[in-house]
């Protein structure tokens, strides 16, 4: 009886526990809507309060991210216009990708790849779309100057928080699936963390100290804008098949559109407006800044160079006006299938 008496007792005490813990919990939930609101628009926002706004959006990324899986992924499997167009992709330019990266995949080994993280291309173009838009008043001057800042700050911590979230997916993938490091190898993991590297390096600092600096907006919409959409063009390219006439001045007319959106946002402004922040780092003397943005500058150039700019140009080249061989090859592929 006294052993009972004494389990009754502590299930009273931890019932008084919980329901303590959750009187005090519950409110602050239900406030954090209108928390994150507010720290948004702060300008004197402090870093735990970005810290938490960071988590928030990390969890949302996250959470739209496996959304778009769980959704896309069942009809997807079920398309065989998308194995198509991966196989046409692999004769394209995945051959070439796939010795870039030093792994063997067969033409069937890519195409299922590429299938099963389709639905996670959708969500990269429209978190970098999302992350721009909101860069959009700072950089063209519409409303007030200081809710204006404000966003594009969000959209430079929206980033970030989703590179986070990237980052947490790319360790278990990894280090949690049987064929993880084959789908995610060495150099590719690499390319990541180089593209990864300027927001989580600088991204929280520059908010803080520089919210307002115009070339920090246009910088962060450059880099997101310009993503989303050669992104989102090189995604439908994909689907066009280029024995058609039409389909293939669709693709010839998009890639060069793409190309020429990525030379200017990822090559000639982004050139540009690093230059303007390492030289306001040098005028303010702020050293720690311009140790860390010179090596991410010099990262990111070389990024953009060689995987964002350098791709379309070889493929305008590619499909130029000697294109009939290749075209001639992708035919045979399609005829083998």
């Amino acid at each position: 009886e006294a052993n009972l008496l004494e389990i009754i007792k502590n299930i009273g005490v931890t019932k008084e526990i919980t329901m303590k813990a959750a009187s005090e919990i519950l409110p602050t939930l239900l406030s954090l809507p209108t928390t994150l609101h507010e720290t948004i628009f702060n300008p004197h926002a402090t870093s735990h309060e970005l810290l938490v706004l960071i988590s928030a959006l990390s969890l949302f990324w996250t959470l739209i991210f496996q959304i778009l899986h769980k959704t896309l992924t069942p009809y997807i499997q079920r398309q065989s216009w998308l194995k198509e167009a991966m196989g046409r992709e692999y004769d394209r330019v995945g051959v070439l990708m796939c010795r870039a990266l030093s792994v063997n995949w067969t033409r069937d080994r890519y195409i299922e790849i590429m299938v099963r993280d389709w639905p996670k291309m959708q969500g990269i173009y429209l978190q970098h779309f999302v992350g721009g838009a909101l860069c959009l008043p700072a950089v063209l001057g519409w409303g007030d100057e200081g809710r204006a800042a404000s966003l594009a700050c969000l959209g430079v911590l929206s980033e970030m928080a989703w590179e986070l979230s990237d980052m947490a997916d790319i360790f278990i993938t990894r280090s949690m699936t049987s064929d993880g490091k084959e789908r995610l190898p060495n150099k590719m993991v690499a390319i990541w963390m180089i593209h990864h590297s300027m927001t989580l390096s600088l991204g929280l600092p520059l908010v803080l100290k520089y919210r307002t600096l115009p070339e920090l907006h246009w910088m962060t919409f450059n880099l997101q804008w310009a993503a989303a959409i050669a992104i989102g063009m090189n995604e439908y390219t994909k689907v066009l098949n280029l024995n058609k006439s039409k389909e293939f001045w669709t693709f010839r007319i998009l890639n060069g559109v793409a190309f020429v959106i990525m030379a200017w946002m990822r090559g000639v402004h982004w050139l540009y407006l690093s230059g303007r922040l390492l030289s306001i780092w040098y005028r303010d003397e702020e050293w720690t800044f311009m140790l860390i943005g010179s090596v991410v500058c010099i990262l990111i150039t070389g990024f953009n160079f060689v995987l964002c700019i350098m791709p379309f140009y070889k493929k305008m080249v590619k499909f130029g006006p000697s294109q009939k061989g290749v075209i001639h090859n992708e035919q045979n592929h399609e005829d083998d299938n």
